[in-house]
C-alpha cells in the first residue's frame, strides 16, 4: 500500500509540475491576463463578480487552447456594419462615420463595459432662396413746416 501512495503522489506531482510549466509556457500570458482580470472583477464596483469571474476563467481557458484570436480585417468591418445595421436609415451613415473616423475620440474599455466613441459630423446649413430686392426701400421724402406760435395782441 505505501507503493501505491508513493506511486500516486509522484503522478500527482507531476502532473502538479505540468500544469505549473503551463504557466510559463506560451499561457504564461494568459495566466497573467487572468491575473488582472480576477483582479478586475474583485474591485470594480457595480458588476456582477460571480459572472466577471466565470468570464476570466472561460477566457483563460480559451487562452490556453488558443481558440482566442484576434479578428481578421474582414471580421471587424462586418461586425462594424451589424452594430449599425439595426439603426435607422438616417442614422446608419453617421454610425458607419463614427466607426470608421480614425480622429473619433473614444472613452472606456470592453473590460470596464463598453466603448463610448465620439465624432463630429458636420451638416451644412440649408440653402434658402435669396430675397428678390437687397436693397432697403428709402422711404419718402417728408417735409416739416414750423410752427410760430401766435400771439394776441
Amino acid at each position: 500500500m505505501r507503493q501505491a501512495l508513493k506511486i500516486s503522489l509522484r503522478a500527482s506531482m507531476l502532473a502538479a509540475g505540468l500544469g505549473y510549466a503551463t504557466l510559463f509556457a506560451p499561457g504564461a500570458q494568459a495566466a497573467s491576463q487572468y491575473q488582472q482580470d480576477v483582479q478586475r472583477c474583485n474591485t470594480t464596483p457595480g458588476i456582477d463578480k460571480q459572472a466577471c469571474l466565470q468570464e476570466a476563467g472561460a477566457a483563460a481557458q480559451a487562452a490556453e487552447q488558443g481558440k482566442l484570436t484576434t479578428p481578421s480585417m474582414q471580421a471587424e468591418s462586418q461586425n462594424r456594419t451589424r452594430r449599425c445595421s439595426n439603426l435607422p436609415a438616417d442614422k446608419r451613415q453617421d454610425c458607419m462615420i463614427l466607426m470608421e473616423d480614425t480622429h473619433a475620440q473614444t472613452q472606456g474599455s470592453v473590460q470596464s463595459g463598453g466603448v463610448i466613441r465620439e465624432t463630429t459630423i458636420t451638416i451644412p446649413a440649408p440653402v434658402t432662396s435669396a430675397p428678390t430686392s437687397t436693397t432697403p426701400a428709402t422711404p419718402a421724402p417728408t417735409t416739416t413746416t414750423p410752427v410760430m406760435p401766435s400771439s394776441s395782441y
